[in-house]
């Protein structure tokens, strides 16, 4: 009873601190409202120390012991400060113009998306919580594209339908990852028409999935990704909203990325995983305060067999 009491409490509190967000960026000036979550980080990096704890031992850990304890935190730091830029730069998005949008975010790497839906069989738009993944569906839409993002549901039904509405009003269509069942079908969907899927693959934590390598250790990713796009023909394609030294933003495309399609076991099937782990590792390792370090449980048992 008491947890159950907590989620409701804590479900409530976040729905209530979402309708208070999106008042203050209606009046507001916008320099304001980055100095308040840059505020407001501050002070979340000393109340969270879960937060604290956790991504400061997988920064170190990712990083081999190789940075200093100062440089460790202020990735940390960094990192939840972007964060809650991201949520400010999203609310903007609901309140402007596609042109505005348009300028705030260029484009980089266009011609390797367009190069992939040549090929008829939709795109796998691969993604991370790395930068500001919260409009990256929207930016692609203004430009026209019919895109589609695969998102887990929040277990309140209330806040999940006021997230779904706020989606819709910046232009992005979602499916969602449960039941996994009518997810698939959508997303066959969503190929056959020749499409585009964003799909936001950079957790990994216990439970089903390949044993694959990540910074020099392993981790547990799912095999969804890779088997979606074996089985429908889609193109990878990663992408991310990069925030750049300046602070703007800059969604990055970058090409097709290789895998085996002839893969039909399950050997094959965690080598295709492990490509799209590398691409994750690679985008990490150059923006590291841009990720969220908390997407990170390394697995033990390097032995454990892949399932």
């Amino acid at each position: 009873m008491g947890a159950w009491f907590t989620a409701r409490l804590a479900s409530a509190a976040t729905r209530c601190g979402f309708a208070i967000g999106c008042f203050a960026i209606r009046v507001l000036p916008r320099h304001w409202l980055f100095r308040l979550a840059d505020g407001l980080a501050s002070l979340g990096y000393i109340l969270f120390r879960g937060f604290r704890a956790r991504s400061t031992e997988n920064i170190a850990a990712a990083f081999d012991e190789q940075l200093s304890a100062t440089t460790v935190s202020d990735i940390a730091r960094r990192s939840l400060r972007n964060f809650f830029r991201d949520c400010v730069e999203i609310g903007i998005v609901l309140v402007s113009a596609d042109e505005e949008v348009k300028a705030q975010v260029p484009i980089i790497g266009r011609e390797y998306l367009d190069a992939a839906l040549k090929k008829g069989s939709g795109v796998l738009l691969l993604s991370a919580h790395l930068g500001n993944f919260f409009v990256l569906g929207t930016r692609l839409a203004i430009e026209k594209y019919s895109v589609f993002v695969l998102v887990n549901q929040p277990r309140d039904g209330r806040f999940a339908e006021l997230m779904d509405r706020y989606r819709l009003k910046v232009k992005q269509r979602t499916i969602h990852a449960r039941p996994r069942t009518a997810a698939l079908k959508q997303l066959n969907e969503v190929f056959r028409r020749n499409e585009i899927a964003i799909v936001i693959a950079d957790e990994y934590r216990k439970g089903n999935g390949v044993s694959v390598p990540l910074f020099g250790r392993t981790v547990v990713a799912r095999r969804g990704p890779a088997t979606l796009a074996l089985r429908t023909g889609a193109a990878v394609v990663p992408a991310c909203v990069i925030r750049q030294p300046d602070g703007s933003l800059q969604l990055v495309i970058e090409p097709e990325l290789e895998l085996n399609r002839s893969a039909t076991t399950k050997v094959e099937i965690v080598e295709n995983t492990v490509r799209l782990t590398r691409w994750l590792e690679r985008t990490v390792r150059r923006y590291p305060d841009q990720w969220n370090w908390m997407n990170i449980r390394w697995w033990q048992n390097t032995q454990t067999e892949n399932r």
